[in-house]
């Protein structure tokens, strides 16, 4: 599938943050693009906000996040591959986990510079 550069659509994607990776010399981390509705579908719901759906009285403007933090749909959608649900769901929990229990790793720290010098061989 060929996506159009200027029409954005709701996507996961895996985006290169840092240039390390034991096996691929990379680090991925998740990516998404979203729409936020804060409607009552079906006139029962609470306004609490949930992903857009059919059902929804609303029609928002696109978000996007990096990492689970907020980032330039534009930087999504241009960068980066297209990656399942399963997928994103994983590399979110693997940053977390890395995140506590490996807070050297360049997974941890997908963004920062990987200073070879002092990387700790992985453990088996």
């Amino acid at each position: 599938m060929t996506r159009a550069i200027a029409s954005p659509e709701p996507c996961l994607r895996q985006i290169l943050l840092a240039k390390y990776d034991p096996a691929k010399g990379r680090v991925y981390v998740a990516a998404r693009i979203h729409r936020t509705c804060h409607c009552t579908p079906n006139g029962g719901d609470d306004g609490a906000p949930h992903d857009w759906r059919g059902t929804c009285d609303r029609y928002p403007q696109l978000e996007a996040e990096i990492d689970g933090k907020p980032a330039s749909v534009g930087r999504v959608w241009t960068s980066g591959q297209e990656i399942d649900e399963d997928e994103y769901h994983y590399l979110m929990a693997d940053r977390e986990h890395a995140r506590r229990h490996r807070p050297d790793s360049p997974e941890a720290n997908p963004g920062r510079a990987v200073d070879f010098n002092v990387l700790q061989p992985p453990e088996f």
